[in-house]
């Protein structure tokens, strides 16, 4: 059995599956460490980790020091999504005010067989002007906060696809939306066909459970545009739960 770490209190953003595995796998390790993952809230069924769940912002970098210490909380781990930048910053600020160590659990962006068919792109607007050249049915895949820099453009059918039903209706003339998850291959497929969808914009997020989309969009031929994620915070990084779990031993 391996020996308890100097961490006891353990605070994890999160609200992404890696995230969930790694409170699962601390939980599993270190049975005695407080473990506490931090969900943003904007879901309204989010899937729960193991441990408590503090939900909700902590009002930026200097609201999220005056929470670490509080709680006593004695080691800090970044676990959200790759673009999630802002919250990024934040931890990093808000680790160096409450003096506690902090790491960055890493997700490496997708790599593809067919890479050679993917657009990359490093923004929305950047995605936005790549669309302006053709796409008529258009899978938006991007969640539901940036799809409103798209509305200028005219005469497209959007497909949208949120986990919760959008207080409003989308800003578009032509569009279907569906609720719910990312699905198999094979349900990604048979929706691309579906809705005769002929070119798919995503974020290139490297999460495995969303994948699927690119990859029958690919396979049918389709137009893929991919957003990459922005530059990596600050160091430490892990880049896998086995990673995270090497670092909390040598604290």
């Amino acid at each position: 059995m391996p020996g308890a770490p100097v961490v006891s209190r353990l605070l994890i953003l999160g609200g992404t599956a890696d995230a969930r595995a790694l409170a699962a796998a601390v939980q599993v390790r270190w049975p005695d460490i407080r473990i506490i993952t931090s969900l943003a809230g904007r879901t309204a069924t989010p899937r729960l980790p193991v441990g408590e769940v503090q939900t909700g912002g902590f009002g930026g970098a200097g609201g999220l020091a005056d929470y670490i210490t509080a709680e006593g909380v004695d080691a800090l781990i970044d676990a959200t999504h790759p673009f999630a930048a802002e919250i990024s910053k934040s931890a990093a600020e808000a680790a160096t005010i409450a003096h506690v160590p902090r790491l960055v659990l890493t997700r490496p962006p997708w790599q593809f067989v067919q890479n050679a068919a993917v657009q990359h792109m490093r923004s929305i607007s950047a995605a936005k002007s790549a669309l302006e050249s053709g796409g008529q049915r258009i899978f938006l895949a991007i969640g539901r906060q940036e799809i409103n820099q798209f509305n200028a453009l005219k005469g497209r059918f959007f497909l949208l696809r949120f986990i919760d039903a959008p207080a409003s209706p989308p800003p578009f003339d032509r569009c279907e939306v569906l609720i719910g998850r990312p699905g198999t291959y094979e349900d990604e497929r048979k929706m691309l066909q579906q809705f005769a969808i002929d070119t798919l914009v995503a974020k290139n997020g490297g999460s495995a459970a969303s994948r699927a989309k690119v990859d029958a969009a690919l396979d049918l031929g389709l137009r893929v545009i991919l957003i990459d994620p922005p530059d990596l915070p600050p160091p430490p990084h892990a880049e896998s739960i086995d990673g995270a779990l090497a670092w909390l031993d040598s604290l």
